[in-house]
């Protein structure tokens, strides 16, 4: 990474951070520079989003989306080019590399002068088009669709729904399934192979998620 654009390991890092954390683009664009709101930490880095930030109208004062931790691959594999989709090593490269250009406390800034912080369409839109190669079929890739594979494939390696819904930022099941799950299942094949893991080839559902269908907006 050292010889990437600035350009490119924006890119890079605003989409391993968006698959490893699941969290939707308004909780990325939230991300913060200021003191204490990144930590690296034993083996991983543990991300607050700005305490000011209420995503989405079920973010409430009850609700309010968590801290973001995100695990270093060589915690997981031993393969050492698998250090390359490494997102806490990427954001390490990242921060170092913008130290002295930023101007805001944003954590994805735009990579040319004067570096403004990049704004929720800016980072949906580079989500975008690192996915659009790895889609088909005649629908148009969105930026959520980085959020339901990730979510997707956490459920399909066995991961508990809890632990999803706790990660991911989401009240209940009902938003998961309803919106995500179900494109997500049409999606996958072609679009699998741009996250970090493959989804197992089990497709059953742990239980306790509610049918899909639901009329619940994203």
């Amino acid at each position: 990474m050292a010889n990437a654009s600035l350009a490119a390991l924006t890119k890079k890092t605003l989409f391993l951070v968006a698959v490893a954390s699941a969290r939707r683009r308004s909780c990325l664009h939230a991300l913060s520079t200021k003191q204490n709101h990144i930590r690296f930490e034993g083996h991983g880095v543990r991300m607050v989003p700005d305490p000011s930030f209420y995503c989405k109208k079920n973010q409430t004062l009850t609700f309010l989306p968590g801290d973001i931790f995100i695990p270093e691959i060589k915690t997981m594999s031993s393969v050492a080019e698998d250090k390359r989709w490494c997102p806490v090593r990427a954001l390490k490269w990242y921060l170092n590399k913008t130290e002295k250009l930023r101007q805001s406390t944003s954590l994805f800034i735009i990579p040319r002068p004067p570096y403004a912080a990049a704004s929720k369409d800016t980072l949906s839109r580079w989500l975008v088009e690192i996915i659009r190669p790895f889609t088909s079929g005649t629908s148009r890739p969105r930026a959520h669709d980085v959020r339901g594979v990730a979510a997707s494939t956490a459920l399909f390696a066995g991961i508990p729904v809890e632990d999803i819904l706790k990660a991911a930022a989401w009240k209940t099941p009902t938003t998961f399934v309803a919106c995500y799950l179900t494109d997500t299942l049409h999606a996958e094949a072609a679009f699998g192979s741009a996250v970090m893991r493959g989804p197992v080839g089990n497709r059953s559902h742990p239980s306790g998620l509610p049918p899909s269908g639901s009329a619940t907006r994203c």
